[in-house]
């Protein structure tokens, strides 16, 4: 069940089943969407009006032209712009934070599977004759106790200033 888990997460994670962008607009404004506009807050490049991030854009749809890659913009980019990347690669020390909560799922699942199957498979035990011994002095020293407080009960009260 785990393993099942794990390659499920695995194939989601590195197959993109999307044919991508089919034109150059297309792929301008998804390059553009991949990184953040420099002066708006929370918006992407695609999304702001601002001066400088048409001019980014113009950019972008220049190196499309001219025939560069997605991944030539993005570098293009990524050395202009290196804090506005929307999409950090997944490695080094982002890597452990897209991956290492997916670890530790795997880890906390098997974990309680590994936990609940002790659970079942344990027998249960079976009392032995020492056992025996100790739970009837216990039940003889409560009689005992029990005994001496109804005697104390069943005397009358004598008030000693009388």
């Amino acid at each position: 069940m785990v393993a099942a888990l794990g390659l499920a997460l695995l194939s989601v994670a590195t197959f993109d089943t999307s044919d991508g962008p089919a034109n150059n607009n297309e792929r301008m404004v998804s390059l553009a969407g991949q990184f953040a506009c420099p002066v708006c807050s929370g918006q992407s490049i695609a999304e702001s009006d601002v001066p400088i991030a048409r001019e980014i854009q113009k950019e972008i749809r220049s190196r499309l032209d001219q025939g560069q890659t997605d991944g030539q913009i993005r570098t293009y980019l990524g050395g202009l712009y290196p804090d506005m990347d929307l999409r950090p690669k997944a490695s080094g020390v982002t890597g452990l934070v897209w991956f290492l909560p997916v670890f530790v799922l795997v880890l906390a699942i098997a974990g309680l599977v590994a936990v609940f199957r002790r659970w079942r498979n344990e027998t249960p035990s079976v009392a032995t004759d020492a056992d025996r011994a100790i739970v009837e002095q216990a039940l003889a020293a409560s009689s005992q106790r029990e005994q001496s407080r109804r005697a104390l009960a069943a005397e009358p009260f004598v008030d000693p200033d009388d």
